[in-house]
């Protein structure tokens, strides 16, 4: 009996560090990844859910939530409990504050999850999307221009059109219409009062020549 107790003791603390090198394995991925897609300087476009302010701080609390168990799993009681605490603070400020911290867009919230595709260049290279950032008694539409490369896909780091969206609401001359590409590298946007305005973009970078608001910032 006493060969057995002795037996299992070190099997449970086998169990219980590889236990805790799997969670810590599962932060040291997870918390990089979703640093990135946050970061996201090449601006790909797949990347741009992960890196959502929501998703960021679901993983960060996760994350401490994760080292607080492995560390319950491998240290002394009393150690295990000062990390668990350092975990729990750290845990609840990261689902407290995290979408402050990290500044979601210019406009002060994120836009709106569906993204509307108004535009495609005849050769299927290129779109224009429609994004809305709501806030207060006011809205921004957005359109962007994307690249259509499969997993390279890109997006602007740049608003080639914003329209304001207050809550009494704008006549025709001040409200998204309709977008279309003139060519490849040339859009036209038109207003619901049918004004058109047209610019050109480079391929490589996606920025257009000009941009064009309508009581944006």
């Amino acid at each position: 009996m006493i060969e057995r107790l002795i037996e299992q003791r070190p099997m449970n603390i086998v169990r219980r560090r590889v236990m805790a090198i799997v969670l810590t394995g599962l932060v040291v991925v997870a918390v990089p990844a979703v640093l990135v897609a946050w970061r996201n300087p090449w601006h790909y476009v797949h990347l741009m859910p992960f890196g959502s302010s929501s998703v960021v701080a679901a993983v960060l609390f996760a994350a401490s939530v994760l080292l607080g168990v492995a560390a319950w799993l491998v240290l002394r009681p009393a150690l295990a409990r000062a990390v668990a605490v350092v975990a729990t603070v750290l845990a609840l400020m990261a689902a407290c504050s995290g979408a402050e911290f990290l500044g979601p867009s210019l406009y002060g919230v994120e836009p709106d999850r569906d993204t509307e595709v108004v535009a495609l260049s005849s050769g299927g290279s290129f779109e224009v999307v429609l994004l809305h950032y709501p806030e207060f008694m006011m809205g921004f539409d957005v359109l962007r221009i994307r690249s259509r490369a499969g997993l390279r896909s890109r997006e602007a780091n740049q608003d080639v059109a914003c329209f304001a969206t207050p809550f009494d609401g704008l006549g025709p001359e001040g409200t998204f219409g309709t977008a279309r590409f003139l060519s490849d590298h040339e859009i036209e946007v038109r207003t619901e009062a049918g004004q058109p305005w047209t610019t050109r973009f480079d391929p490589r970078t996606l920025l257009a020549v000009s941009t064009l608001s309508h009581g944006c910032q």
